[in-house]
């Protein structure tokens, strides 16, 4: 069962967010992403639509800001009718949403796997169809949003929230900027605009994940039992086109990607120690440059000349000294002469 819950918090996620991820690979792969519709109701998008299918719900929320200072309201999904139902916390129905394509495909795949196993396909849905619950509100004048979801499997709790707070209430202006902005420039901005964007997961009260954006830096980290896997991206510049990835475990550096508009420039791999085990550079997405490769204590051990993806060139291997013990004639990534 703690497999399932582990399984259930990123199918909660991927199916809850829907997009909104973290890192690189969205923007290489061109995946097509947007904000959680929660999140644009609290930034005011939805309001700037002018759209009046949203006038109940909207409403609702205008009322209870002005009178309380603070909203609160319920989602829950619907498969039958693949549509996501908005409630007021009495329960009156607000809004009803059909859900896009991409989403009936992710929860169909799923469930359709989640078949194979009854008691998996069961805890999923009875799981995903919980509602969450959404306090908006204002953080010293900065808007907030709360999202929680509690589910309560056999003998076990899952709770899963989002926290978001925004430098500052957008302008219409800016309003009408994001709504005309998509996937990562529309991401970049929302960006730009928030204080924090903090993701939790807890399994039985403890803590399972951490997934968190702060201005120029994003990170996630996994728990389980005593160890911990982060991985933490900081970007050079508001952009988000250029920056680093790195790779943790139980607090310790293991990996660093170097990109530079999305394109990855640089790989470099770590000792236990901390100390540098191998650098391999990048050029259209192909190894190309001088791999190298080192000894724990930081002395070169060796150095393999790549082209296009393939050896070509001279390679050395050293002694912890020093000294040149083996040198190679590549040609086509094969190896044709032994010089040493």
């Amino acid at each position: 069962m703690k497999k399932f819950l582990i399984i259930l918090t990123f199918v909660f996620y991927s199916l809850f967010s829907f997009a909104d991820n973290v890192g690189i690979e969205t923007a290489l792969k061109g995946t097509e992403v947007d904000l959680n519709f929660n999140v644009k109701l609290m930034m005011g998008l939805i309001k700037a639509e002018n759209n009046p299918k949203y006038k109940k719900l909207l409403d609702y929320i205008d009322e209870n800001l002005d009178k309380k200072g603070e909203v609160r309201y319920s989602t829950k999904i619907n498969f039958k009718k693949v549509s996501i139902e908005y409630f007021s916390k009495n329960g009156e129905l607000l809004y009803e949403e059909k859900l896009p394509e991409e989403y009936d495909d992710l929860s169909n795949r799923i469930l359709t796997t989640a078949n194979k196993n009854n008691e998996f396909r069961d805890f999923v849905k009875n799981s995903l169809e919980n509602p969450s619950y959404i306090v908006i509100s204002k953080n010293n004048g900065k808007p907030k949003i709360l999202i929680e979801n509690n589910m309560k499997p056999e003998n076990h709790s899952l709770k899963l929230t989002v926290e978001v707070i925004l430098k500052r209430e957008l302008t219409e202006t800016e309003k009408k900027e994001m709504l005309s902005l998509e996937n990562t420039k529309l991401l970049n901005k929302y960006k730009n605009y928030i204080e924090s964007d903090i993701s939790k997961s807890y399994i039985d009260n403890k803590l399972s994940m951490i997934i968190e954006k702060r201005h120029l830096t994003e990170f996630t980290i996994m728990y389980n039992k005593n160890e911990s896997v982060k991985q933490e991206i900081i970007y050079t510049d508001d952009t988000r086109l250029s920056g680093v990835i790195k790779s943790y475990q139980n607090k310790k550096l293991l990996e660093e990607d170097f990109f530079e508009n999305y394109a990855l420039k640089l790989q470099k791999f770590y000792y236990e120690n901390g100390k540098l085990e191998a650098e391999i550079p990048f050029k259209n997405d192909k190894v190309n440059g001088e791999v190298k490769i080192y000894y724990e204590n930081g002395k070169i051990k060796e150095i393999i000349p790549v082209k296009n993806g393939k050896r070509e060139g001279i390679g050395r291997e050293y002694s912890e000294t020093g000294e040149i013990i083996k040198e190679v004639l590549y040609k086509d990534d094969e190896e044709v002469k032994k010089i040493k």
